[in-house]
């Protein structure tokens, strides 16, 4: 094995070109489809192969304004690019185009801090570097 890994306390959550200020976290999911079928009196199967992919991508920070609700309810598709070492140029980046948010949860603690997690889905999941 080879590297070192990554302390994400760097990180760098991009949305539509900007970055998203007091990020706190995020996640990025990938899931394919099992495609599978069996055949009369075998027990494995005759078919197993990946079907649809889907990139999902969820995101903590601190609320601010209603920006997010607004683009949920507008369909708004955009890029996600994440930076889980900061955009030093050499770390790695990860692109998620065409997200179309679909949640956002609002939770508001004792301490009165709101915090916020926007959830989507995109149609491309592409990695590279800075």
């Amino acid at each position: 094995m080879t590297g070192t890994p990554l302390i994400g306390r760097n990180a760098v959550i991009e949305m539509g070109g900007v970055a998203i200020g007091y990020a706190t976290g995020f996640s990025a999911d990938i899931t394919v489809d099992k495609i599978e079928e069996f055949q009369l009196g075998s027990p494995n199967q005759a078919i197993l192969a990946a079907g649809n992919q889907h990139f999902k991508i969820s995101c903590d920070r601190l609320w601010i304004d209603a920006t997010y609700v607004t683009q949920i309810l507008a369909g708004t598709a955009v890029a996600f690019i994440l930076a889980p070492a900061g955009t030093v140029t050499g770390n790695p980046k990860i692109t998620i185009s065409n997200v179309i948010l679909l949640t956002q949860n609002m939770t508001v603690t004792q301490k009165g801090v709101v915090g916020e997690k926007i959830t989507g889905e995109g149609n491309s999941y592409v990695t590279g570097t800075f």
